[in-house]
């Protein structure tokens, strides 16, 4: 068999292996031969060859013909190869081109089906705060959250957050589960704009939601950690807002 002498990368750009190269370069050497010649010749089995062919086919390299009722296979000239490579790579841009100039069309078909929520994991502190930093750059959301546990934990967005809002001109509405800190926080922040109710004595939850047009954020206070979970899942927001206005036709003010 013919050592290809590192024709392997060359090839690669084929999309052919190391057993695909060493079989082209002889049937180059053999030029049109009957497949049974080039099998044997490349010291590989006629069902098998068959198949490598087909690959060698695929890739433009090589053509199969009768002859006399024998089935023969055909290199290209070797000079032609640039030509054949550059004609795919031709063929490639073209077709991202055209993926390019669709990709909006896609995308859009995309969003109209299977609810695909994409979610992102906060843990820790500094984490946490990269979440609630996304939460100041809303216009509008509504929550269920413990003050407590958020001057606590996370002391900073006790006042940044309903500061946001009062300075940007957005707007809130939040349950706050009842303690000390829920009754500073409404007297500081509650407005027109900023709705606040402090749950009755007895109804509490085990993490912070806030929901927002487009998402929806779980916060989780424990005693050694803080975690966050980001949902951005339009559809799924709209059912926990709906969730949120049963709640606060309840306990809103």
């Amino acid at each position: 068999m013919y050592n290809n002498n590192g024709m392997n990368d060359i090839f690669s750009q084929f999309h052919l292996d190391g057993k695909d190269t060493d079989a082209f370069l002889e049937l180059v050497k053999l030029g049109a031969s009957p497949v049974s010649a080039w099998a044997k010749r490349a010291g590989i089995n006629r069902s098998s060859m068959y198949v490598i062919a087909d690959r060698l086919i695929a890739a433009g390299v090589v053509s199969l013909f009768a002859h006399r009722g024998v089935m023969h296979a055909k290199p290209i000239p070797v000079a032609d190869l640039p030509g054949v490579l550059e004609r795919k790579r031709r063929e490639i841009g073209e077709a991202k081109s055209i993926l390019v100039s669709r990709l909006p069309e896609l995308v859009k078909l995309e969003a109209t089906h299977a609810i695909r929520p994409a979610v992102q994991f906060y843990e820790g502190p500094a984490r946490v705060a990269l979440m609630y930093e996304e939460v100041v750059k809303e216009s509008s959301f509504v929550s269920i959250f413990h003050p407590g546990r958020v001057k606590a934990s996370m002391p900073e967005y006790f006042h940044k957050i309903p500061q946001a809002i009062r300075e940007s001109g957005g707007r809130a509405k939040e349950l706050m589960v009842k303690c000390k800190e829920a009754v500073e926080y409404k007297k500081l922040y509650a407005s027109d704009r900023h709705e606040l109710s402090i749950l009755p004595e007895g109804v509490t939850f085990s993490s912070d939601t806030i929901i927002t047009k487009q998402k929806i954020y779980l916060v989780g206070y424990g005693k050694d950690a803080v975690v966050a979970t980001e949902i951005w899942n339009e559809e799924l927001a709209q059912t926990q807002s709906v969730l949120f206005d049963l709640l606060w036709q309840n306990y809103g003010r």
